[in-house]
């Protein structure tokens, strides 16, 4: 399992990447950032409220990291999390052209959505405006944890994700210390930082594989559908869909 990369680790990484950098035409991004970034460590050493300056300061940081990266096109791979999910830029593409997720056996076992309800430690949670699912998996991952999707049929209010006949998938993961799963993504892949209501999220539009942790290895899938990523009341949330960004907020707002 790939080990989470330090505040540190990272504050070193935009050091080097703002020492590397080269690109005449626009601003130099990377240095203006490292410097507002150990200024703003500086400055935080004697905060006025402490229990108030770790989790703002450490967000800022990721979300720095993040906009360094996808910009520059740097070749520094970096390490984001959200809650049990953690997102990982490589420079390089790892796996072949993408092909979509499909609703099966890989995705785990086809439950209802009340016996999903009876396995898993965590409350489940479902959008508006879209009814029942069409299917529920129920799927084993590491630490003992499971997994849950939900998929729902495309329809003419509701375009299916290419590929698929599904319109919207939500996976539902437990909190999590260690990552129950990686989503590897290229530096030319969108990410972006968002808002779902009140919680810190990640927009990721393009290819990209996902990658779950399972008790006897891994399974990794491409991706060709728009996915937000957030956490939500302790619960890890990613809901794949085909809308743009503002309807895909829109939707996962919604969901509780």
């Amino acid at each position: 399992m790939a080990d989470r990369m330090t505040r540190a680790d990272l504050e070193r990484s935009l050091i080097a990447l703002g020492s590397t950098l080269e690109y005449p035409p626009a601003p130099p991004i990377a240095p203006a950032v490292t410097a507002r970034l150990l200024a703003e460590r500086a400055a935080a050493r004697r905060p006025a409220f402490p229990g108030l300056a770790l989790w703002p300061r450490r967000r800022v940081l990721l979300l720095a990291v993040a906009g360094v990266l996808l910009l520059a096109g740097t070749a520094v791979a970096a390490r984001l999390a959200i809650g049990a999910i953690e997102i990982r830029v490589i420079p390089t593409p790892t796996a072949p052209s993408p092909t979509a997720v499909e609703s099966g056996p890989a995705l785990g076992e086809r439950v209802t959505l009340e016996e999903a309800r009876a396995r898993v430690a965590f409350p489940l949670v479902l959008p508006a405006g879209l009814g029942p699912p069409a299917e529920v998996h129920v799927a084993e991952s590491a630490f003992s944890a499971r997994v849950v999707v939900l998929v729902w049929r495309a329809d003419p209010s509701h375009p299916g994700i290419e590929g698929t006949p599904w319109s919207t998938i939500l996976m539902e993961l437990p909190g999590s210390t260690e990552p129950l799963a990686y989503k590897d993504i290229l530096a030319e892949t969108g990410l972006r930082a968002v808002r779902v209501g009140n919680h810190d999220a990640f927009w990721v539009s393009g290819p990209h594989q996902l990658t779950l942790i399972t008790p006897s290895g891994e399974e990794r899938f491409t991706v060709t559908g728009n996915v937000l990523l957030w956490e939500q009341d302790g619960t890890t949330l990613r809901l794949e869909t085909a809308l743009p960004k503002a309807q895909a907020i829109a939707l996962a707002e919604t969901i509780g």
